[in-house]
Formats: C-alpha cells, sequence, structure tokens
C-alpha cells in the first residue's frame, strides 16, 4: 500500500536529515546572512536551530531577530503553565555569548515578565535602609553574595556554583550594556514584583503568540479526548453531506513530517484511512488537518516540538484513531469514506476512534468493579488467564490498547472486536460459573486453599478450574467439583472429551438465549484450543508438575 510519505510527497528521511546543515551553511555564507535569516518564518527558524543542535546552531542567533529568538523560547521553556528553569538557563548561556549590540536588541525586545521572572527566581537582593548601614543578610543565605557594579544592591547568587557564575555574569552583563540606570530598575523591578503574577502574564502573551502555529494551552488540547456517543456520531456524520469543508493553513514544525517518514519506517498495519486516501486527488487539506491534530495530541502529552519521538508516537495515535472512526462511520463503505474525508473535519474522526476504546475501557472497569476476577487480594484479576489478564491491562490503561504488553495503540475496528471479545469471554466464564455451576469466586478461592495445588494458587484460573469440573463430571466422580490427584490422572482424550459443548450445555436452561449458547460453544472450543497447547498430543499423561491445564494436588 502507498505509505503516507508518498501520499503527502515528502522527502525521505535521510534528505531531511541532511538538509538542517545545508540550509544554515547557505545562509551563513550569504552576503546579506541577517536579511536572510531574519527572512525565515519562526517555525522555520526553531526546526533549523534544533535539527542542526544548539551548539552548532548557536551562531545563527547573532543574525537572527528578537520574534525568532522569542518564539524559540515560546516553545521551549514551558512546562504546561509554567517556565522550566532547567530548559531557560541554556537559552541565557546563549545569549551571553552575543555581541553587546545583539544582547541588548534581544533583552530589549524579549518579553520583560519572562527575564523578570528567571532573574527572581534565582537571586535576592538586599539592601541597607541607609547606604551607611551595614547590609542585614539572613543566616542561611548562599554563602554566593556580591555587590552590583552600583553597589547599590547585595545579590545573593544561587549555592550552585555554576549557576551562581552564569546569574553573576548575566547581572553584570545588564549594567555593563544596558547602562546603570536600566540595570538597575530592571533590578528594581524584579525585585518587588510576585513570581505567580509575572509567569501569568508572561504565559497569557506567550499563549496568543503561539496560536498562530497551531499550539494550544494543554487544557484547550484535551478536547479531542473528549467521549461522544459513538452510535449516534458516526450516524450524525453520515447525514453531513452538504458542508463543504474548510481548513485553515498554519505552520507546523517539520518534526511532523519527520513523524510521517519515521511512520512509514515503524511496524504498523495498512490502514483503511491510508487505502481511502489514496484514492483521493486533493490531499493537501488532510495533510493540514493531520499535522494540526498530531501536534495537538503532542501538545496534550507534554511533548516538546523538537522531540522527534513525541511526535511519531502522537502522529501514530492521531493516524490510529482516524482510522477507527472511519471504518466505524463509514461502516468500511470505501464510496462512504471518502465522502467523509472531504466533508468531516479529522478531528471529529479521531473523537469517534478514541471514544471506540473509552468504550472497552468502561466495559473493562465494569468486570473489574464486580469484584470476581480473583482470589489473591493484591492481584485483581488472578483467575484471567496471561492473555486474558493482559489485554484487559491494556484497556484499563489511560490511554487503552489492545494488550498492556503491546507497543501500538488500538489501530482498526478489527482490534476493538478482538478486545470486545476478551471480554466477553470472560463474561461467558462468570456465566459459567454462575449460572451453570452456581459457584461463586468465594467456592473457587475455597477450592483452591483446600489443597496443596502443584502448579501453585497464582496459577489457578477459570479456564483449569471448569476443565477439572468438566472432566471430572465426565469420568463419573462423585464429587466433581474437587481437584485431580497427582496419581489419578485421566487420558488426554478423556479430557479433550470433557470439555466439549455438548457436555457444557446440560449444565444451563434450555430457555437460555441463542446468543449465550453462542458463547458457551466458544468457550467449549477456548478450553480445547488451550489443551491442545498446555497438552502435547503424544502424551497420554503429562508430568503433573508441568501441566497448568488442570488442577493437580499432591498425593498424601
Amino acid at each position: 500500500m502507498t505509505r503516507f510519505s508518498q501520499l503527502f510527497k515528502l522527502d525521505d528521511k535521510a534528505s531531511l536529515a541532511k538538509k538542517p546543515r545545508d540550509k544554515m551553511e547557505a545562509l551563513l555564507e550569504a552576503p546579506n546572512t541577517s536579511e536572510v535569516v531574519q527572512a525565515l518564518d519562526a517555525i522555520e527558524f526553531y526546526d533549523l536551530y534544533h535539527a542542526v543542535g544548539p551548539s552548532d546552531a548557536m551562531v545563527l542567533l547573532e543574525y537572527a531577530s528578537s520574534e525568532q529568538l522569542q518564539t524559540c523560547l515560546d516553545l521551549d521553556i514551558w512546562r504546561g503553565d509554567q517556565v522550566s528553569d532547567d530548559q531557560l538557563t541554556p537559552w541565557v548561556e546563549q545569549m551571553l555569548t552575543l555581541p553587546d549590540e545583539k544582547f541588548e536588541e534581544f533583552w530589549n525586545d524579549l518579553d520583560p515578565e519572562l527575564m523578570a521572572l528567571y532573574l527572581h527566581r534565582n537571586i535576592r537582593l538586599y539592601m541597607a535602609e541607609d547606604k551607611n548601614d551595614d547590609v542585614d543578610i539572613p543566616e542561611g543565605e548562599s554563602p554566593n553574595v556580591a555587590q552590583t557594579p552600583d553597589f547599590t544592591y547585595w545579590v545573593a547568587y544561587p549555592e550552585d556554583t555554576d549557576k551562581a557564575e552564569l546569574l553573576r555574569q548575566l547581572v553584570d552583563r545588564l549594567y555593563a550594556v544596558l547602562g546603570i540606570d536600566k540595570a538597575w530598575s530592571t533590578l528594581e523591578g524584579m525585585h518587588f514584583e510576585m513570581e505567580s503574577d509575572l509567569e501569568e502574564t508572561a504565559y497569557r502573551f506567550r499563549t496568543e503568540r503561539i496560536r498562530e502555529y497551531g499550539f494550544m494551552p494543554r487544557e484547550e488540547a484535551a478536547a479531542i479526548f473528549a467521549n461522544v456517543d459513538v452510535a449516534k456520531e458516526a450516524a450524525r456524520m453520515r447525514n453531513e453531506t452538504n458542508a463543504e469543508l474548510y481548513v485553515q493553513p498554519y505552520s507546523s514544525t517539520c518534526k511532523l513530517d519527520e513523524a510521517l517518514v519515521t511512520l512509514d519506517e515503524a511496524d504498523i498495519p495498512d490502514s483503511f484511512f491510508e487505502k481511502i486516501l489514496a484514492s483521493l486527488t486533493d490531499r493537501e487539506s488532510i495533510k493540514v488537518q493531520l499535522l494540526a491534530l498530531a501536534q495537538q495530541v503532542a501538545v496534550y502529552d507534554g511533548y516538546q516540538p523538537h522531540e522527534m519521538q513525541g511526535f511519531a508516537d502522537s502522529m501514530k495515535l492521531a493516524i490510529a484513531n482516524i482510522n477507527m472512526g472511519l471504518e466505524f462511520a463509514s461502516e468500511q463503505d470505501e464510496e462512504t469514506a471518502r465522502r467523509l474525508l472531504t466533508h468531516i473535519p479529522l478531528k471529529r474522526l479521531f473523537s469517534l476512534g478514541y471514544s471506540l476504546t473509552i468504550e472497552l475501557q468502561r466495559r473493562a472497569k465494569i468486570l473489574i468493579k464486580r469484584g470476581v476476577l480473583s482470589i489473591i487480594e493484591d492481584q485483581p484479576m488472578s483467575l484471567l488467564t496471561t492473555t486474558q489478564r493482559d489485554a484487559v491491562e491494556g484497556m484499563l490503561l489511560n490511554r487503552p490498547r489492545p494488550a498492556h504488553s503491546a507497543l501500538t495503540p488500538f489501530f482498526s475496528l478489527k482490534d476493538i472486536q478482538h478486545a470486545a471479545a476478551v471480554i466477553a469471554d470472560i463474561a461467558t466464564r462468570e456465566l459459567f460459573f454462575g449460572e451453570g455451576l452456581h459457584k461463586t469466586r468465594d467456592d473457587i478461592s475455597r477450592l483452591a486453599y483446600t489443597h496443596e495445588i502443584i502448579q501453585g494458587i497464582e496459577n489457578v484460573n477459570f479456564d483449569n478450574v471448569a476443565t477439572t469440573f468438566l472432566t471430572r463430571k465426565y469420568l463419573g466422580l462423585s464429587d466433581a467439583w474437587n481437584v485431580i490427584m497427582a496419581d489419578q490422572l485421566p487420558k488426554r482424550s478423556d479430557v479433550i472429551q470433557a470439555v466439549a459443548a455438548e457436555n457444557i450445555f446440560p449444565l444451563f436452561r434450555s430457555n437460555m438465549p441463542e446468543s449465550s449458547f453462542d458463547a458457551l460453544r466458544r468457550f467449549a472450543y477456548q478450553l480445547r484450543a488451550n489443551l491442545d497447547e498446555l497438552w502435547p498430543e503424544s502424551e497420554e499423561y503429562p508430568d503433573p508438575k508441568l501441566m497448568p491445564a488442570l488442577l493437580i494436588a499432591e498425593c498424601d
């Protein structure tokens, strides 16, 4: 199948990796370097800086505009609604390497609240009420204390030696470049401002600036994960045939293109979405939406715009949920799917697909809440097989996936149907014990803990309890609800026959719904498949210590 990079005419990974350095070299060799660098869109500059790497791309800052630097800070240093000192400090280090004129330009043009916040967090100012008095510096203050060049303040720098030296250089540079009056007013202003006010104001300005690049606050990004009524939403989509889809283009980071290329190389299945996309002649609006959607997922998940793996994961999730939403809404009819991609925003298809996984999660939580899946206190699903437990644990994750051990999210309706079948299988086992045998979890617990089970209590599950009961009943033993002694192992052929559907059906009322009998028939098939896997056909009697398909106890 044609992959996304081909559908959207993207360069291959090698070309994408080579381009940034070639581009930077061309910019630096231009006779009017400042003009050509500042002509770059702010996002282009950001991408170039990170693609080349901060240590090598530092030279670009000498030619950058204040807007370009502000965008880099807007995208790099925030974690949620808070500024990360660890992320801002490298940028301060880079600014201190710049010529005086560039340093002054940046300092004057950047958000004043941002740099004031950095100073406020990292230094404390002390001064005497009268210039002839000694300055009272509290005990326990950092030992790294020095006077400002104008002798107005005593500055307590961080205890960390490297951080203290950086802040000392910054304060000295402010006085040297901005002049005494402006440097003094900068320190005076930050000294009397509240940290929370500075950060809140800086965040507000930052939020408005980055919207044009498709970024938004995390609480807004969460909207795509809103749960919808899947049946009603799918019907609503199929009935929307008139409106033309309008897509507002925006400047996205190149990491999104790279994420699509990386996705092509990943071990993910072909998708219905790809197939329908390949049949469309105009795919540009789909590409713009897809990039915006992946970026929104990345924002919600807290990835930074230059983090390749984060964007690749976000792109994978976006495509997976779009694919499921498209399959469900179109009922996998290709003509309907083409119409939906033309008229319905990808965000809605994403939300529809994601809601399908949330519905599975809801059902899985109901299973757990009933409290019948375990006989071990700290293991809520001990009565499930390893495969069943892996599947349910995957559904219970904050971001549901087909299995806890899976590396990819739910990708298609086939994945959804398989997970739903696991839930139905577990419900069938509850039906078997409750309606067929009139036994409870406590009955299973008493049975297991009464005997010295060779395989151990942690390996007791619905399937081997059921197989043991059916075998004893088939053999006509007086007490079917018991374990099998190691010296009384039945033949393999008898156990196979014991779990046949015709030996399970008589345990239930004949007027049960046909769907229940279909589920029991599937249960019988699964018990047989389990035996085939665990009990080699060549062995009529297995080693009791290696047979987890039955509850086997040591002999007295």
